[in-house]
């Protein structure tokens, strides 16, 4: 998957200011891995990968010499026909691909969509859903960064939506702390849906 969000600037911006939007990881981010079902099998794979030269070299000697011989990296092995590269696929791989709006500051302090998206990733009880609401819904990180200044200065408020994918099925995820924010998408029926609250209308 991959993400991109376009702005049309902060009101009143000083001029040459350089917000969250342009900023990977605080208004975009967007990744994949295999999760741990993935993992042995990667592993496993590994070893038929590696160059005849990298099997000879002690490892002590391979993350030295890997600059000097690009062949220690081993190399990528065409697909046999036994393995079901798309059977896989849908069952190993995550992603997400994620883009904020609202004060750029904040997100820029916090890198929110990637702190959303490593939430997800590192943390066994947390789908991207309870991640982005972590950190962009009522209360959540964006909020708290404002401190006193939340409710006066704009500080704080924004929201993030995304895409999740797990085991081959996306779901759309979006909350935000403030009054409202504009989102489309076209569900899993190929129906166009449009939102701006919290609630359906």
């Amino acid at each position: 998957m991959c993400v991109a969000t376009s702005t049309g600037g902060l009101t009143n911006k000083l001029s040459g200011r350089i917000g969250d939007t342009p900023t990977i990881g605080a208004g975009f981010w967007s990744e994949e891995w295999w999760d741990e079902r993935s993992e042995k099998w990667a592993a496993d794979r590994w070893k038929t990968m590696q160059s005849p030269l990298a099997r000879v070299v002690p490892d002590v000697l391979k993350d030295t010499l890997r600059d000097c011989l690009p062949a220690l990296s081993g190399y990528e092995s065409v697909a046999d026909e036994e393995f079901d590269y798309e059977k896989q696929r849908s069952n190993g791989i995550r992603a997400v691909a994620l883009s904020g709006t609202g004060n750029g500051d904040s997100f820029l302090r916090l890198a929110a969509t990637r702190t959303a998206a490593a939430i997800a990733r590192f943390s066994p009880h947390h789908t991207l859903t309870s991640a982005v609401h972590r950190v962009a819904g009522p209360g959540g990180e964006l909020q708290r960064s404002a401190g006193d200044r939340w409710g006066k200065t704009g500080e704080g408020e924004g929201g993030i939506i995304g895409i999740e994918l797990v085991n081959g099925v996306g779901r759309i995820v979006a909350d935000f702390n403030c009054g409202g924010m504009f989102r489309t998408w076209v569900d899993g029926k190929g129906e166009e849906r449009v939102m701006v609250f919290q609630e359906e209308y």
